[in-house]
């Protein structure tokens, strides 16, 4: 007689998004996005939404089912999966519980077969400083490898939390959403376009070009020449295109770490739009990998580097604004090339946006700070720096832009307020990463 083989997952999800466990239409593009990563064929499905609140959805599956029931008013979820195929679905478990925003979750794994059968496993998941809530009996198993994982990863500060609280809970469509192998990307259209990354702020289409333009075209003014340029982040395409707005560039890499970032970037239309199809011009190459890895292979030197990751709101993105770092991008600069650096807030962190510039300095590079005011971020700074001293600044832009003022000097004055915490700012290193821990005490939030 041939054997049934099969696995059954029952997951509680504890401490979610409910804004997330109230939306209908992510709740099953997220479902979706699993039976196809899965390989899985989807036969036919069901979601409704309950009053006041509350979804239950049922995919009907060539190798069985999976559904979905959420109680947002307690944050939790109960999911089912069961499968007789050769797929596996517990490889999907992190990319469920990251979409979920669930800071912790308890996992049943059964096999089901009609011969013999392995004992039930239950797995617990919290973050990575938690340990599990549930004491091991006699008849528990537990799988050793997956018992800690890191669930912390909505990165926002608390303006971010709650401004994406009340996006989500009003009329918005999602664009877009997903959970790569490094965070959720969420793209939410209600009276603009949003895009989070792990819950924070990358730009709204309101106000994204006044960032961008400040980012970019101090640093072209200050370089002699534009032929080579490095974007290190901006994934979503729009500091690229105001690179490509200078004849002078020949060619750009572009490399972010997350290939679901540029595939938005290169292919939702409405970003498409707003990026000008930048991904698409010829002289662009897109890398979709690490920018540490990028940068060992770097034999010719670029004019122009452009560093605009995501905040330092973690351990991970704060060793990306480490001594080591920029001085291994400083190796890849021309000798009078220019780099600029997105620096956070000098308003509501300045010994974040200091310790950058200070960083930058210590890894050997001569600086200069600026700021500008972007409605959807507050007070935004740069450092633009060099491993010569940096020119005096040319009056005119060289280039048509939106936003600038006419007379750039205007940007890199500060209040004295701002300037007097300088002489506070620390150096972020591997061996002493102190930027992430910065972030958190002045942006408000505790991880």
């Amino acid at each position: 007689m041939s054997q049934v083989n099969g696995r059954h997952l029952i997951i509680d999800a504890y401490e979610c998004d409910s804004a997330l466990l109230d939306d209908l239409s992510y709740l099953e593009q997220t479902l979706t996005n699993i039976v196809l990563s899965l390989g899985m064929e989807k036969l036919a499905f069901q979601f409704h939404r309950f009053e006041p609140h509350g979804v239950t959805g049922l995919l009907l599956l060539s190798t069985s089912h999976m559904s979905i029931h959420t109680w947002p008013e307690y944050s939790y979820a109960a999911f089912d999966v069961f499968t007789c195929g050769d797929n596996d679905p517990s490889t999907q478990i992190n990319a469920l519980l990251r979409s979920l925003s669930a800071k912790r979750a308890r996992v049943y794994e059964v096999e089901r077969s009609n011969g013999e059968s392995e004992e039930p496993k239950i797995w617990e998941y919290g973050t990575l400083d938690e340990h599990p809530k549930t004491e091991p009996t006699d008849q528990t198993v537990y799988s050793e490898e997956k018992v800690s994982l890191d669930l912390a990863l909505d990165r926002g500060d608390q303006y971010d939390q709650i401004e994406r609280h009340q996006l989500l809970a009003g009329d918005h469509k999602m664009l877009f959403q997903g959970t790569s192998s490094y965070q959720r990307v969420e793209l939410v259209e209600a009276m603009e376009m949003r895009m989070y990354l792990d819950g924070q702020l990358q730009f709204s289409s309101l106000d994204e070009r006044i960032y961008h333009e400040a980012l970019v075209h101090p640093a072209f003014t200050h370089a002699s020449s534009h032929e080579r340029v490095l974007i290190v982040g901006g994934g979503d395409g729009l500091a690229l295109r105001e690179v490509l707005k200078y004849k002078t560039v020949l060619h750009v890499d572009l490399v972010d770490l997350d290939s679901m970032v540029l595939d938005v970037a290169k292919y939702v239309p409405k970003v498409v739009l707003l990026n000008e199809s930048a991904l698409h011009d010829p002289r662009v190459v897109a890398h979709p990998q690490d920018a540490d890895e990028f940068i060992n292979n770097v034999t010719i030197p670029y004019q122009i580097i452009i560093v605009d990751f995501p905040d330092p709101a973690d351990e991970i993105i704060s060793t990306l604004y480490t001594k080591e770092f920029f001085g291994r991008l400083s190796s890849c600069l021309a000798d009078n090339g220019v780099l600029v650096c997105q620096s956070f807030s000098p308003e509501d962190a300045p010994l974040v946006y200091w310790s950058i510039g200070l960083t930058l300095e210590d890894a050997g590079l001569y600086t200069k700070a600026y700021h500008c005011l972007v409605p959807s971020f507050g007070e935004w700074g740069f450092h633009i720096a060099g491993r010569a001293p940096l020119p005096v600044m040319p009056k005119q832009l060289l280039v048509p832009t939106q936003t600038l003022p006419s007379d750039l000097a205007a940007l890199f004055a500060f209040p004295t307020q701002i300037l007097e915490k300088r002489k506070e700012a620390l150096v972020n290193t591997l061996k002493d990463l102190t930027l992430h821990k910065l972030y958190q005490i002045e942006a408000g939030k505790k991880n």
